[in-house]
């Protein structure tokens, strides 16, 4: 009798935990256009207090360099460079743009070169993938995600705006949410583990992803690719999608270079070029400079990378890892979910 019970315990437990999982997913994707950009904002957030952190390092006290305005210099050092990078993104576009015929007639004269290997007419072939499909499907889906992270940018920086604000009250509310000590010390570790966590991520993919696509820019510029800043850029966003990011950033601007100059001389060096780099940055480089900072098994990344795409799409990508380790910080607290953050977990060590 007992063991029944047992039994129809631990089925209403699992029950009522895949019902809360499905409501959680629902209001995931129901409200991403509301938590997308909060995430964003957060994200931003800790940014700008590791840039203000900066100005602790050289020895700006306080007393004659009030916290508001290291706060204050620190955002707008922030907003300056999401302004600058978003300007030349939209330039780069406007260059894209103009060079529509060019683009229109190398991939009409690229088509006519498969003539003789397909049944087909060439005409049939044009008819049937002509350029406006091939940018209007593929192209213009890349670069209408990335206008629309850009376009949510206004949302995200008022997002950031009143995270700052609510800055300063921040640990009064924990305080008196958890008023005893131990409880309130606990709580505050948890969130610098996850401050530390997700900056010491973002800093160090940042300066690798940004020394790569640096020497990529420099590449696309040699060999006279149309809107090397837009390629480049792309480069650096999809390094922090996990695995897959590196083969998309690599393919794209090759193929893109096959329409632009008609031949495959320049786009295979552009794919093995960046392609040597991206790989070395990611495999070799990034684990070392990295380590087990994460704590996050590579399978669960995988995994975290297509769900969070599939609820989120393009974003959803960007943020997976993030996410994926403040879950194992936060369910390595609790003793109920200790057992999914260990799950999660590189090496299943999740006490430091």
């Amino acid at each position: 009798m007992e063991n029944s019970s047992k039994k129809i315990a631990k089925v209403q437990m699992t029950s009522h935990a895949l019902i809360i999982f499905s409501i959680v997913v629902i209001i995931l994707y129901l409200g991403r256009s509301l938590i997308i950009p909060l995430i964003f904002g957060i994200i931003l957030w800790l940014l700008m207090r590791k840039i203000r952190s900066l100005f602790y390092i050289i020895r700006l006290k306080d007393k004659w360099f009030p916290k508001w305005l290291k706060t204050l210099l620190s955002s707008a050092i922030l907003f300056s460079l999401v302004w600058v990078i978003g300007f030349i993104f939209e330039r780069n576009i406007q260059e894209l743009i103009k060079y529509y015929d060019v683009y229109d007639a190398h991939f009409t004269s690229i088509l006519k070169e498969f003539d003789s290997l397909s049944s087909y007419k060439t005409e049939d072939i044009i008819k049937s993938f002509s350029s406006n499909d091939l940018i209007n499907k593929y192209i213009t889906s890349v670069i209408t995600s990335l206008q629309t992270i850009i376009s949510n940018v206004i949302i995200v920086l008022i997002y950031m705006l009143f995270i700052i604000l609510e800055e300063s009250s921040f640990k009064d509310k924990v305080k008196a949410m958890f008023p005893q000590q131990d409880a309130y010390d606990e709580r505050i570790l948890v969130i610098r583990r996850i401050e530390k966590a997700i900056t010491n991520y973002l800093g160090i993919k940042s300066l690798i992803a940004l020394i790569s696509s640096t020497i990529a820019y420099s590449i696309f510029t040699l060999i006279g690719l149309h809107a090397p800043f837009f390629w480049a850029l792309l480069i650096f966003m999809f390094s922090f999608i996990p695995f897959f990011g590196v083969l998309i950033s690599s393919f794209l601007p090759s193929i893109f270079a096959i329409i632009q100059f008609g031949g495959y001389s320049e786009s295979l060096i552009i794919l093995f070029s960046v392609g040597s780099i991206q790989f070395i940055a990611g495999n070799i480089i990034e684990p070392k400079v990295m380590g087990n900072t994460m704590n996050v098994s590579p399978i669960v990344v995988i995994l975290s990378l297509g769900f969070w795409g599939f609820i989120w799409g393009l974003p959803g990508m960007f943020l997976s890892v993030p996410i994926t380790v403040i879950m194992v910080i936060i369910f390595s607290k609790f003793r109920s979910t200790r057992g999914i953050a260990i799950i999660l977990s590189e090496k299943g060590e999740i006490d430091h």
